[in-house]
Formats: structure tokens, sequence, C-alpha cells
């Protein structure tokens, strides 16, 4: 078994977080429309929601589990694969269970996508000692915005829905095609970064009292700490991609056909300053840049609500765009440094706590809109990240010198 060259392993995983970034934020224009063909209030749009939350959460514990016996290329080409004919069939559905049944099984693939993702991601950099992470995300950020802003565009454009889904699905399929062929076919290395096939690794596995030890870094109280300020922090972008367009149609009046480009001006700062988020801590560090971040999403959902206007609410998104692109991969990154518990385990609490806000978090904000309205929902947001504000301060005391290093992740 041997490997790719540095540069093909590296362009497959771009390749990989793209089409990531690319099938959630396609489907998040067909919301509105999915809401006015049912004629559904926030609180059964919550519910419908639910349905992709659910089978993304299914996911999660089993996308280790396929990638430790297939690998990652084969799980990710088959979750693209399956993603883009949920994207196809979504706008021919007229059943309301049956198409709550696509939104579950396009969850469980679009999460099965972006976690084994990861796992690729995170080999490559121990097989080739390149820290390629962060651009990794920028592509993520990238699909995510080439996602909304085509199919927002095409929509505006008059293209019928049905046709938005077939353009969707045949991006995900070209890129998965042509993208995929070096994606890593092991998750299994020896000291020496050399592959090994899982019969191979299971011979050398440690001992099932060693795995056992592990137990204990679970309940690490400053890791489950960063986990729930990551979980606000996902819930925020959750919201963003949810949410966005339809607060566009029925706060300030916007067109449904142009309600996708409320995510858009979300996603294309999101995309700017995660690619340049970087040299940003190496410039300012990482506590003023967790600090300044949060300020930043809080001043944008006051924004968004308080000035009743469509342009105010772009501005909005925009300030939560550039707040929410560099807290998430800072709060990962000190989580990687903390002491008492290996990067490894720590890393993967937090990613699973925090990813749960993407699962459920744009389905209470339904439940929520529809008791007190989706503005007021905005503000309670807001008031979420004053928390993790509030809670930066208590780990840049508590961490010192690990949360307040000036390198990047």
């Amino acid at each position: 078994m041997s490997l790719p060259t540095t540069q093909h392993l590296i362009w497959s995983n771009r390749a990989s977080f793209f089409m990531a970034g690319f099938c959630i934020a396609a489907w998040a224009p067909m919301i509105p429309f999915v809401k006015d063909r049912f004629g559904l209030d926030e609180h059964n749009l919550g519910l419908l929601l639910l349905c992709v939350g659910v089978g993304s959460f299914i996911s999660m514990p089993t996308s280790s589990w396929l990638s430790s016996r297939l690998g990652c290329r084969t799980p990710i080409v088959v979750s693209a694969l399956i993603v883009a004919l949920c994207l196809i069939s979504i706008p021919f559905i007229t059943n309301l269970y049956l198409l709550g049944l696509v939104l579950f099984i396009m969850g469980i693939n679009a999460v099965a996508l972006d976690v084994i993702s990861n796992i690729a991601g995170a080999l490559v950099e121990q097989v080739t000692a390149r820290n390629i992470m962060s651009g990794l995300h920028g592509l993520y950020s990238v699909g995510g915005f080439c996602g909304s802003l085509s199919v927002t565009f095409l929509l505006s454009a008059g293209l019928p829905l049905h046709l938005a889904g077939v353009y969707a699905a045949a991006i995900l399929i070209i890129v998965t095609l042509v993208g995929s062929r070096h994606l890593l076919t092991t998750v299994y290395f020896d000291e020496h970064n050399q592959p090994l096939s899982r019969e191979q690794y299971l011979a050398q596995r440690h001992s099932a009292q060693a795995q056992q030890s592990h137990l204990q870094y679970y309940f690490h109280p400053i890791v489950l700490l960063i986990g729930v300020m990551c979980f606000i922090m996902f819930m925020t972008e959750g919201s963003m991609l949810d949410w966005s367009g339809v607060f566009l149609h029925t706060e300030r009046g916007f067109a449904l056909e142009h309600a996708g480009y409320g995510y858009a001006a979300f996603a294309i700062m999101m995309t700017i300053c995660r690619l340049t988020g970087d040299k940003v801590v190496t410039k300012l560090g990482r506590a003023k840049v967790l600090l300044a971040s949060t300020l930043f999403i809080i001043a944008g959902f006051i924004v968004a609500v308080v000035v009743p206007h469509y342009l105010a609410a772009f501005v909005g998104f925009a300030l939560i765009g550039i707040g929410a692109s560099n807290v998430v991969p800072q709060l990962v990154s000190v989580t990687a440094r903390i002491k008492d518990v290996p990067p490894h385990v720590s890393v993967a609490i937090v990613n699973a706590i925090g990813f749960t806000g993407v699962l459920i978090g744009p389905a209470l904000i339904g439940f929520l809109a529809h008791a007190i309205t989706l503005s007021k929902t905005y503000l309670c947001q807001a008031g979420g990240v004053f928390v993790v504000f509030l809670l930066s301060i208590f780990l840049i005391k508590k961490l010192g010198a690990q949360i307040s290093a000036t390198h990047g992740k």
C-alpha cells in the first residue's frame, strides 16, 4: 500500500471539503420555496429541518466507524452521490412526510461527507507534515459560498426549482468523480506515517484496558466548556444557513427568489476572513481575535434586527460572517493545546458537542421564532454569543499562554 504524492493528497482533500460546504449551502436557497409550497409556519418548518438534524446526529458516531473499515475515499464518494440524489429529488416531492425522509437521508450523508473529510484532512497533515487544515476549512467556506450564491442566482434568473436542484447535483457529481481519486483508502498509519491495512493495525492496537483509560478525558471540564462554546457558535452558523432567507422574506419583505443572498453575504465574509485568519491571529494574538470576533457577531445580530431595512440585514449578516469565521478554528486550536487531554481526543469531543448546534439549532430557532418572532430569536442568539464572549475571557485567564499564543492554527 502506497500514498499518492503530497499535492495529489492535498487537492483531493480540498475537493472533499468543497463538496461538504457546497451540498448543504445549495439546499439553503430552496428552504423558502419549500416553506411556501407546503404553507409551513416557523414551528412546522423547524420540525421539517429537524429531520436533517436527526439524520446528521445519527451520522456523527457512524462516520468514524465507516472510515475505520472502508478508509476515507469510499464513504466520501458514496455520501456525495447520495446527497446529489437528494438535491435532485427535493423539488419534485409533494408529500411532506416523504420530504422529511429525504432530508433525513441527506442529513446522514452530508455530515458523513463533512466528518470523514475532516478525518482525511487530519491524516494528510500527519503524513505530509504540513499544516493544511485552515486552508481546507477555507475551501469548505468557498463551497458554501458557491453553493448558496449560484443556486440563488439561478433561481433569481427565473430557473425552475427542479433545474436548480439538477444543477447542484451535477456540480457535486463532477467534483466527486474528478477530485476524489487520491483520497486516502486507509485511516491507519504506523509510527513512520506509513499506511497500514486494517488487519495490520488491529494486530498492533493497544490493549482494551489502555483504550478504556481514555474515558476519563471525556469529562474534562475545560474540554466540555469549549464544546458548549462551539455549540453556540455552530448554532449561529446554522441560523444563517437555514433562517437568513426566511428572515429577509418574512421580516423585511424581500422577494422570495432573492432571499438566498442574505446567506451569501454571510458566506462571502466568512470565506474571506477564514482564508486570512491565520495572518490576523499571528498579528493580533488569539485572545484578541476571540473577543473581537464575538463582538462582531453580537453587533451583526443587533444591526439586522434593530434597523428595519433589508440592507441593514445584509450588513448584519456580513458582520456575523466576519465574527464567526475565526471563533471555532481558534477554540479548536486551544483545545488541542490542553495539556491534560490528548489532542485527538479533546478535538473530537469539542467537534461532537459543537456540531450538535448545527444539527438541532435550526429546529430550536424555529420553535422559538414561532413563540416570540424570528427577530427576537435573533436577539436571543446575540445573548448566547455574549455568553461565549464571557467564557472566552474566562478561558484567557484560565489557560494563559495556551490561549494567548500568536501563531496560527
